[in-house]
């Protein structure tokens, strides 16, 4: 098997078990994934998706607050019994005033990541910063969405220079989703702060946001500017099915139209996100 770290990855519910998880990584020729908490169930996202655009936006904190401790409590058990496969990521309401103590618990739990959507606020709100602090001292990257939304729900909250609040805790890694896509020259000059102090904190994932048409041009520029050990691989895949295995053909596809060597195509699939989760393999 090939050496693919997909640092970005869904569960939709918690009805498959750690060994359907790694049979379907196994068929679509994935090494390792982070594996986000399911806050919704798949009957929470039917009624989800009858809802209106600013319903829908805010109903994640509500499904949070009814699944979240759940759902981080299984997320932690599948990554222990897969550990070598799953890199299991919490999920936490960042403006919760219990999200630093939900942090920690999952943290003690199983956890080893932490994955952040920004509902209906911007990431300098100050009601973060207790849970940036906790990630900090837990030593817990982030995985912040990045990027448009797509779905009429206001994307305003998730454009990548708002992340530069981060910078105020030096030593608490994150990682911006989908190149911000269409805001792929914002991210990369915000990831980019980093090749001035040489201390890259804010770190791009690869995960499609961009129709593939545009991500070659988008990943060209962050190839070009940003040090090989910033940018990760990602797909946005399901837990389960096949998605993950189109999303490699697409980066092989573009790796090659860009010229990309082999030791570099290494970095961005796999020792970056490896370096990045703190895996030792």
């Amino acid at each position: 098997m090939r050496d693919i770290f997909d640092t970005h990855v869904h569960t939709v519910d918690t009805n498959h078990t750690s060994d359907d998880i790694v049979r379907s990584m196994d068929e679509n020729g994935v090494r390792m994934m982070c594996l986000i908490a399911p806050y919704m169930t798949l009957a929470d996202r039917a009624i989800r998706d009858k809802m209106a655009p600013k319903e829908r936006m805010t109903s994640i904190r509500h499904f949070y607050r009814k699944n979240g401790r759940a759902a981080n409590d299984w997320i932690a058990r599948v990554g222990k019994e897969k550990p070598d496969r799953i890199v299991p990521l919490a999920f936490v309401d960042s403006i919760a005033p219990d999200g630093p103590a939900e942090l920690e618990r999952a943290v003690n739990a199983g956890c080893r990541g932490l994955k952040l959507f920004n509902i209906g606020h911007y990431p300098w709100d100050e009601r973060c910063w207790p849970l940036y602090e906790k990630a900090a001292g837990l030593g817990i990257p982030i995985l912040f969405h990045s990027g448009i939304l797509g779905d009429a729900r206001n994307s305003r909250f998730h454009r990548p220079a708002e992340y530069e609040i981060v910078k105020q805790w030096p030593t608490l890694k994150v990682l911006l989703a989908h190149l911000s896509w269409p805001w792929t020259d914002e991210a990369i000059a915000t990831c980019g702060m980093g090749v001035l102090d040489k201390h890259v904190q804010i770190h791009l994932d690869l995960t499609p946001g961009a129709p593939l048409e545009w991500r070659e041009e988008a990943e060209k520029k962050a190839f070009d500017y940003l040090p090989d050990t910033a940018i990760l691989f990602g797909t946005d895949a399901k837990e389960v099915g096949d998605y993950a295995a189109r999303v490699i053909r697409e980066q092989d596809y573009i790796f090659d139209r860009l010229n990309i060597p082999a030791e570099k195509r290494h970095r961005y699939y796999w020792q970056n996100a490896a370096d990045f989760w703190g895996v030792e393999v």
